[in-house]
């Protein structure tokens, strides 16, 4: 048996893998890892009370909000996300021209001063998340007036509902809410809800867990007057909420029937041992009876179009454990028409404590695998933005888990040379740059029919220092687009950055569906951001340490180690021909000879009828 070997012009520069959280989902002869369903909502919340999110500062300055609005929006589609949900009424106030609220001061500084220039903040989001392939869902809080105390309601304008009807605010706790047990009050809501769905091309309005604030709540004389059919209050305090819930979904739908509508309560219907109903949970805040919140009947009745619980707990708790939560309503939803988003809580991740069950994103990212394997869950929502944009490693683990840019491929059906050399040398110690990685992956890049992606298209990939007249501008631009790769959080690309071997596993294994495996290097501790693509690397036979044990994750990779992990990787066999080195500097004694013959050299294979040996 021969092998036919063409020795030609390599079509890439390098072979290797770049930073840390890059990610492309391929078919490859492992395996397949699967592109997230594109239908799947995976959104994030962000707040504007006390501009915890947006704006960076108050300000009436159009120039100011668009920036703002424009790199949280670029950020989660970054991450793969769907759709945002933004908080365009913090309290009883908006983000928006209302003829119900007055500007809200966590907007421009001071309650009722609008942005200059006739700026609308709410026409500016929608618009910018639509070209952006976002939905945009607008965010209530239905019935708090302030969080701020005495001294807040005091400030609000003598034009604010709570003003003009103070008949409407009870206060509790040092807070002030409108009495949801008054038809005036849900009637007010409704109506300044409506007002959204006519004025805005949103596609959903979303309801928080601000019901009731507790048991206290001062409403004896509301009760009174309306509760008499009602031999307890809760029952009672419960039924306005339903009433609520209800009718607005009602109105909405009547008004856009594509309109998506729907809340997120506390994780918590109520324990078993409340009610026999409940979930097999203790000791914790049951919305039943905290909030007045009977989340389950508007499952169970379809009042809503999706139910978005905040399960705010881990996998394992002894007494809220996230996967029996997530299970429980998953069982609450089974058979009914409303969708079920499960909200997430990245406000925990990253905590610098190894011990802690939230230490780095481990714990996020076992919760979105348990989603996985849950039909009736539907997707999530992550709490909130800036937790999110502080958190390299969570928008890293966002890129790779909801990559849903068009399917791409390693190219392991031709033999092609993807390397090469200059003046006839290999330099087979020398490193790698991020953008001769770039170059290398988009060159090999297929669709799943096999013909090469890359079309040339110009551009920057977004990152600062990435000019368009630079040589590897448009093979950033290509793999930033197909989710390959990503910046740093200051915004930068680093193109001339060497390439460490962790990062060069890393980015291996996200053409992977990486399954587990183990390693025994001592200096890739379990807490490692790579430790878990180094293991099943290991266990597939791409990597072995040193003489020393060490696998030495931070130093930069070489040419000759590159080729080996990628040739294994793509399942291309080195050393069946012994054919003379086209390279002067890789003599026919060097420990990579056949691996970078097999990256550089293009040739034609065929297999037997047994495909036992090649043609």
């Amino acid at each position: 048996m021969t092998k036919v070997w063409k020795f030609g012009m390599a079509i890439v520069l390098v072979c290797a893998l770049a930073l840390a959280g890059m990610a492309i989902r391929t078919q490859t002869s492992a395996g397949k890892n699967e592109v997230k369903n594109p239908d799947q909502f995976r959104a994030v919340w962000v707040s504007t009370v006390y501009r915890l999110d947006y704006p960076s500062k108050a300000t009436t300055d159009p120039a100011v909000l668009k920036a703002d609005a424009d790199k949280i929006l670029q950020t989660c589609a970054d991450m793969g996300m769907t759709a945002v949900i933004l908080q365009v009424r913090p309290s009883a106030d908006a983000l928006y021209p209302s003829s119900y609220y007055p500007w809200s001061a966590d907007l421009t500084g001071r309650q009722g001063q609008a942005p200059a220039d006739g700026f609308d903040p709410l026409a500016y989001w929608v618009e910018k998340a639509h070209e952006m392939g976002l939905e945009l869902h607008a965010w209530i809080n239905p019935f708090r007036v302030t969080k701020g105390g005495q001294s807040e309601y005091d400030s609000l304008t003598a034009d604010h509902p709570a003003k003009v009807h103070p008949d409407w605010v009870v206060e509790y706790d040092g807070k002030y809410y409108f009495d949801p047990g008054l038809p005036e009050v849900r009637e007010y809501i409704i109506q300044s809800a409506e007002e959204l769905a006519r004025n805005y091309d949103i596609d959903g309005i979303h309801l928080d867990d601000y019901f009731y604030p507790g048991a206290g709540f001062d409403d004896a004389g509301t009760y009174a007057k309306y509760g008499s059919e009602f031999a307890d209050i809760g029952d009672w305090r419960r039924d306005n909420v339903n009433q609520l819930v209800e009718e607005l979904g009602e109105r909405l739908h009547a008004i856009d029937p594509d309109l998506s509508y729907g809340i997120s309560p506390s994780g918590v219907w109520a324990d078993k041992s409340s009610l026999p109903q409940g979930s097999n949970t203790t000791g914790g805040y049951e919305s039943y009876y905290a909030a007045y919140a009977d989340s389950r009947k508007w499952v169970q009745e379809g009042w809503i179009d999706y139910i978005c619980p905040q399960v705010y707990w881990y996998i394992g708790h002894k007494s809220m454990d996230y996967e029996t939560i997530v299970k429980w309503w998953a069982d609450t939803v089974r058979g009914t028409d409303v969708s079920l988003y499960i909200g997430m809580a990245d406000y925990q991740a990253g905590n610098t404590d190894p011990s802690s069950p939230w230490y780095g994103v481990e714990a996020i990212r076992q919760q979105l695998e348990l989603n996985e394997t849950i039909a009736q869950v539907d997707g999530e929502v992550h709490f909130r933005y800036q937790f999110l944009a502080q958190n390299g490693a969570l928008q890293e683990l966002y890129r790779e888990f909801y990559a849903s840019q068009p399917e791409a491929a390693l190219n392991t059906a031709d033999h092609m040379s993807y390397v090469q050399g200059s003046n006839g040398r290999f330099h087979p110690d020398g490193s790698l740059t991020r953008a001769e990685v770039v170059t290398m992956l988009t060159r090999l890049a297929v669709d799943p029919n096999g013909n090469l992606l890359y079309d040339f298209e110009e551009g920057t990939g977004g990152f600062s220092d990435v000019s368009p007249g630079d040589w590897y501008s448009s093979y950033v631009h290509f793999a930033q687009k197909y989710g390959i790769v990503q910046g740093y959080e200051d915004g930068t690309f680093r193109p001339t950055q060497p390439v460490r071997r962790a990062e060069l596993v890393k980015m291996v294994c996200g053409f992977f569906a990486v399954t587990g495996g183990s390693h025994s290097f001592p200096d890739v501790p379990a807490g490692y951001w790579a430790a878990r693509e180094i293991a099943f690397a290991t266990a597939q036979g791409w990597i072995s340490g040193g003489t020393d044990g060490t696998f030495q994750p931070g130093r930069s990779v070489t040419r000759a180690e590159a080729v080996k992990i990628l040739n294994k990787a793509m399942g291309r066999q080195a050393g069946e021909r012994d054919v003379a080195s086209p390279f002067t500097d890789v003599s026919r004694d060097h420990w990579a000879y056949h691996e970078i013959l097999e990256a550089a050299v293009t040739h034609d294979y065929k297999k037997n009828s047994q495909g036992e040996t090649w043609l």
